[in-house]
């Protein structure tokens, strides 16, 4: 088995197929399910198996474990905001200081709340999902200086997860009762990231061992929870077990699927997936006003996308893990 910080290409291929979701569901529409957001929900099973193997597996010490989440995180992360936040002041779009604080501290899903992160006029919706991530190291952290969960980590992950799920229900439940940020609330929409992570230690511990082909169909189902002509709880109720389970099981499927998520194409993808994620919100709010529609906007998103990758994100993230110690 490869240890929990190897670079394995074919997990940056499944980072690519995520953010190929996410693309295609933003700019193409040919898929008959909600792409964009199985591909945000891939995305969150991927970072909690990561997130689980480097800080329970390999208990790297959450001094270091913090440095490299900034290193790879607040560069492309700071850039984009300012750039927004510029080109509105630029246009004449209203904003408030509060606003721009609570983006940049990864609070834009609750606070102001009088304003949501959608309806602003600027383009930082996307942020929502980069909140959850944030605010489930948190918690994670959590977990590891709370000495009396040591041996269960695991399940108290996986527990977490699946109240996560009810509470995602009760909210459907309740309505316009319910809190305005409704679904994308990180107590809503941690579940995948969370069971992710949580059934990493648990396969762990119990060696949970597959058939190669079961990763695959678990991979086949999901994406049927995605499918409009199922039922809305399809999604939020099934695909984080599903997803989890496929994701935590890639080492044991077959060569072939395998070869096919390490094409370069899907490593590419996988490695400029945050540059991409930042940067093609802009470009998907207002496709409609570039010549040619989506495939116009598309590629102006992959060109600004990839500029910023080579010329900031990568060069701030190698200086930093270099020289931050």
């Amino acid at each position: 088995m490869k240890s929990s910080t190897e670079h394995v290409n074919y997990l940056d291929g499944w980072r690519g197929l995520a953010i190929a979701l996410v693309l295609e569901g933003h700019f193409l529409g040919m898929i008959p399910l909600e792409t964009g957001r199985m591909g945000v929900d891939i995305f969150f099973c991927l970072s909690g198996f990561l997130m689980s193997g480097v800080l329970f597996i390999k208990q790297q010490p959450l001094g270091v474990f913090y440095r490299r989440r900034i290193s790879r995180i607040l560069p492309a992360f700071l850039l984009f905001v300012a750039a927004i936040y510029v080109a509105a002041f630029w246009h004449g779009t209203a904003f408030t200081r509060n606003e721009v604080i609570s983006t940049v501290l990864f609070l834009r899903t609750y606070f102001p709340s009088n304003s949501g992160i959608w309806g602003t006029g600027i383009p930082i919706g996307h942020l929502w999902s980069l909140n959850i991530e944030e605010h489930s190291y948190v918690f994670m952290s959590f977990i590891v200086l709370l000495g009396i969960f040591r041996g269960w980590q695991g399940v108290v992950l996986l527990l977490t997860g699946i109240a996560c799920i009810g509470i995602g229900m009760l909210y459907v439940k309740l309505g316009d009762r319910a809190p305005r940020w409704g679904a994308l609330g990180s107590e809503v929409a941690a579940s995948h990231l969370l069971i992710s992570a949580g059934y990493r230690l648990i396969r762990e511990k119990y060696r949970v061992q597959v058939p190669p082909f079961v990763p695959l169909i678990a991979l086949a189902l999901a994406f049927l929870c995605y499918s409009k002509l199922l039922p809305w709880w399809s999604s939020s109720l099934l695909s984080p077990f599903l997803l989890a389970f496929t994701v935590n099981h890639l080492s044991q499927t077959y060569q072939t699927f395998k070869r096919l998520l390490s094409a370069k194409i899907m490593r590419m993808l996988g490695i400029w997936s945050f540059s991409i994620y930042l940067w093609q919100q802009p470009f998907y709010s207002y496709k409609s006003s570039f010549p040619g529609g989506a495939p116009t906007a598309l590629a102006g998103a992959m060109a600004v996308a990839l500029f910023c990758f080579y010329v900031w994100e990568q060069p701030c993230r190698s200086w930093l893990n270099n020289n931050w110690r």
